[in-house]
């Protein structure tokens, strides 16, 4: 299946859920048995596959990592992690708090682009109408009837654009739904290249990064381990690809900030908090607040990627509506100067 990953949002329920379960000391079994409910649903028959695993004798790190893709690789190394320390409880209700920023974080995103949306079914309406109206009105002249030039008149044409805006749309779904799933990263990868764009979404990686990052610092993970873990568990190719360097060079004894800086993905500002909370000795409680700053700078450039899509898409739309204009203009010059060749012939 192509959508075979739990929501942020769902899995930071999970979270809190089960950790409140452990915290009373309920059973494993007990907890994600009652999770699965009928087991008839994605998430059911993947809560009753972990309940049966533990049921048999395997830790919980053992059972989510089992269920392959459908659990984040950074939630099932933090689990591995809270039940070595016994500090899953607490490593439960850290993970809730994050998945649960990361999903309103997508909200926002989402929220963000609806209105360039809109705008972009406004501008296929209009398209459409010019597509379908003409015909109606100029009867067997053809020629008028195609007012954008492009080949497509009539009910028949309306079909076939609709036909094409429903194929491209299906070939957008399939790839986001394959991205989500942590797959085509070269996509992202270049995406984050384009201006503005880019810009918003290193951002949203970037603050993604540091919340992982405190996570796994306070979860009691080793410096290079933890920075590691923090970059594969990133939406982002661009991120995942710097993970192997960055640890080598923890393990060399350099300082993070350092090989964070090196990395050209992090601003300013989260080097010097990372600096500083590496030389108080407070590293997760600094990121854990610098991670509010880095909000509102997703929040900035989320509005600025909705502007940049508002304005392309009304680019579009002006500039068909401004052909169409310019093509009857042209016509009506033309049959104006046919009538008036008609009234004054040349002599010959």
């Amino acid at each position: 299946m192509l959508i075979s990953r739990i929501g942020n949002r769902k899995l930071s329920v999970l979270c809190e859920r089960v950790g409140v379960a452990f915290d009373v000391g309920h059973d494993p079994y007990r907890i994600f048995a009652r999770e699965a409910g009928d087991g008839h649903s994605l998430y059911g028959r993947h809560m009753k596959s972990v309940a049966s695993m533990v049921e048999k004798g395997s830790s919980l790190s053992e059972a989510v990592a089992a269920q392959g893709n459908y659990f984040p690789q950074n939630f099932v190394r933090l689990v591995e992690v809270g039940e070595k320390t016994g500090r899953l409880e607490k490593v439960l209700d850290r993970m809730g708090t994050y998945y649960k920023d990361l999903a309103e974080l997508q909200d926002e995103f989402k929220s963000s682009i609806t209105w360039p949306l809109i705008q972009l079914v406004l501008g296929l309406l209009v398209v459409s109408a010019l597509i379908y109206v003409p015909a109606t009105m100029s009867g067997e002249n053809s020629d008028m009837a195609d007012l954008l030039g492009i080949g497509l008149t009539g009910g028949r044409g309306l079909a076939i654009f609709w036909g094409i805006v429903a194929a491209i749309a299906a070939a957008i779904a399939t790839i986001w739904l394959l991205m989500r799933n942590g797959r085509l990263g070269f996509i992202s990868s270049f995406a984050k290249r384009v201006p503005v764009l880019g810009k918003a979404l290193l951002a949203f990686d970037e603050a993604t990064f540091v919340q992982s990052l405190s996570l796994a610092i306070e979860s009691g993970i080793d410096a290079w381990n933890a920075i590691g873990l923090s970059f594969r568990s990133s939406p982002s190719a661009v991120f995942k690809a710097k993970a192997e360097q960055a640890q080598q060079a923890i393990r060399q004894g350099r300082e993070m900030h350092a090989v964070l800086r090196e990395t050209g993905l992090f601003c300013p500002e989260t080097i010097e908090a990372v600096q500083l909370g590496e030389e108080s000795g407070r590293l997760s409680e600094t990121l854990d607040k610098h991670y509010r700053f880095l909000r509102m700078k997703v929040r900035f450039a989320m509005t600025a990627l909705t502007h940049l899509a508002s304005s392309l898409v009304w680019i579009v739309v002006a500039s068909l509506l401004i052909m169409t204009i310019f093509r009857i203009f042209n016509r009506y010059l033309s049959v104006g100067q046919r009538m008036v060749d008609q009234m004054y012939p040349i002599p010959q």
